[in-house]
């Protein structure tokens, strides 16, 4: 390996709940996680600071452009009958992310994911699985941060990881 290449690491926690629409086991009902991030930044060391990438600057980037949209959200999978429905009762009981108590969310809205921030809904295209999750987050932060590897555990049983 290269001595001027190397990899910083930052990890983010953060609270979530989702259901697999199509899956006949319990997953298929809502149910929450711990979900944690870990994001693998490589590039060349710093001389000046001998940072690969400042990993407190990462997780600032990463958590007020993406990562806040999904703590305390409900992940819902294109096409899942309770959406609208949820979408409804928060409406009409006027359950929204207020700006007087809560940090205004940007709004998410590319391909694979977009989100009703006022109500902390994140909608995906595909399940949103730890795979599917990698993906998801690689696409929205690498134009942001030079990303490697991207890891995101739902659980102690369940996590996935993918290198670019």
């Amino acid at each position: 390996m290269n001595n001027n290449i190397a990899r910083s690491i930052m990890t983010v926690d953060f609270q979530y709940a989702h259901r697999f629409m199509n899956w006949d086991r319990e997953a298929k009902h809502l149910h929450g996680h711990s979900g944690l991030l870990t994001v693998e930044l490589e590039n060349t060391v710093d001389p000046a600071t001998g940072f690969a990438f400042p990993c407190k600057e990462a997780q600032k980037v990463a958590w007020s452009e993406v990562l806040d949209n999904f703590h305390h959200a409900t992940l819902y999978q294109e096409g899942d009958p309770l959406l609208p429905v949820m979408l409804d009762a928060y409406k009409a009981n006027g359950i929204i992310n207020d700006p007087k108590f809560c940090v205004p969310l940007k709004k998410l809205d590319h391909a694979l994911v977009w989100s009703y921030p006022e109500y902390r809904i994140v909608v995906t295209k595909k399940v949103s699985t730890c795979e599917n999750l990698c993906e998801i987050f690689y696409e929205l932060l690498k134009d942001k941060m030079p990303i490697k590897k991207i890891t995101f555990r739902s659980s102690l049983m369940n996590a996935a990881t993918m290198e670019f």
